[in-house]
């Protein structure tokens, strides 16, 4: 299963959570507030690997750095 990244909308807490793919709308809980009204986040590694997409490069196969 992968790890998602949430914000609540209610409290602002950020938290990460194990999920399916396709998790049921209400399923995701704050475990601050217990809210369900929580928005997922973009991490750094799915922002990084949209950047490589456009054209960018992460790393070079030569040295292992951009």
């Amino acid at each position: 299963m992968p790890l998602f990244e949430y914000k609540c909308r209610e409290c602002g807490e950020r938290f990460e959570k194990l999920v399916g793919m396709n998790p049921l709308p209400g399923s995701i809980v704050c475990p601050r507030c217990e809210s369900t009204e929580v928005a997922k986040q973009y991490s750094t590694f799915a922002t990084m690997a949209a950047s490589t997409r456009n054209g960018g490069a992460a790393c070079s196969p030569a040295t292992g750095f951009g």
